[in-house]
């Protein structure tokens, strides 16, 4: 499908709001919140003191408020992390998931449509532009991607989607595939503090500021950086196997030396699949890869 929109309200959304947000933020979170305008979005992760990462989102900034949109399960975790700190500022920390309607967008019927709701709509990624409360974000230029976010002023706003009768709706799979192009994983619940931003890719794709000064996690994440090339990144993969490949099954060498390990598994179609793994560098050597629990799949690197 060229034009559909998906249905976001699954996410996770957590609001920081009150006079010290910025000053608190600023010292807890990988992005530069000096950098945003009003309305304006840019992606963003919480490490632990350990440099590891316990959420990544796209952080929101609407009205004087900080929105982190993270997948769900994680809200949880990075509002316990938060709240360690948040007694030292005056600030509130809130789960907002009924505050907006969120929805995906994608293609030219999509963006004519919402040109009928925006007098301009953004022309920058991550750009948020408001009309009448509602607010729409891009993300693709090229595939006309957006990110559009209803203000939720009764219970019977998801049943008034003004998209439902002149878009199809797609799956939440066709948007992560559309992510993983883009070589995003957004972190999920259960791999929280098990990786650094590094081996996410999350400093390659804006995730992590290196001018901003302290936040937690700050020293190691940056001795990473200026010392060293990462062990291992953030791989895609395509992958033909009659079984279905699961996350966390080791990738290999038929010399049985494991190079790396499934993230993400995206099923495109019968036996067909796309995939990110963490990974070290010999991935990008190894022509011949293998997984034991799929001895017959075909395996091959599409990109970092």
């Amino acid at each position: 499908m060229n034009n559909y929109y998906v249905d976001l309200n699954h996410r996770d959304l957590l609001a920081v709001s009150g006079k010290d947000s910025e000053l608190f933020l600023q010292g807890q979170l990988t992005c530069d919140l000096s950098k945003l305008a009003e309305s304006d979005s840019c992606p963003g992760c919480i490490c632990d003191n350990k440099g590891r990462v316990i959420a990544s989102f796209t952080l929101w900034k609407l009205q004087h408020v900080y929105y982190l949109d993270m997948e769900a399960g994680l809200a949880d975790l990075a509002e316990q992390h938060l709240l360690k700190y948040a007694v030292f500022y005056k600030s509130d920390i809130r789960r907002m998931p009924a505050q907006f309607i969120r929805f995906g967008l994608i293609g030219a019927e999509a963006q004519r449509l919402l040109k009928d709701k925006f007098p301009a709509l953004p022309v920058a990624i991550n750009q948020v532009t408001e009309a009448d409360g509602n607010f729409l974000r891009l993300l693709d230029a090229d595939l006309l991607r957006y990110e559009l976010w209803l203000t939720n002023t009764t219970p019977d706003t998801i049943t008034e989607n003004p998209f439902k009768q002149a878009l199809p709706l797609g799956e939440y799979t066709d948007w992560q595939v559309l992510d993983q192009n883009q070589g995003l994983y957004r972190l999920r619940a259960e791999d929280a503090g098990t990786y650094t931003p590094e081996e996410l890719n999350y400093d390659l794709l804006g995730h992590i500021s290196f001018t901003k000064g302290c936040y937690t996690g700050q020293e190691i994440v940056a001795r990473m950086h200026y010392r060293g090339k990462a062990k291992k990144r953030l791989y895609r993969l395509q992958i033909q196997s009659e079984l279905h490949p699961m996350k966390k099954m080791k990738i290999s060498t038929h010399e049985n030396k494991t190079v790396g390990e499934l993230m993400e598994v995206i099923e495109l179609d019968i036996g067909q699949y796309q995939a990110l793994a963490v990974a070290n560098g010999f991935i990008q050597e190894e022509p011949d890869l293998y997984m034991e629990q799929l001895p017959d799949a075909s395996i091959k690197l599409i990109s970092q």
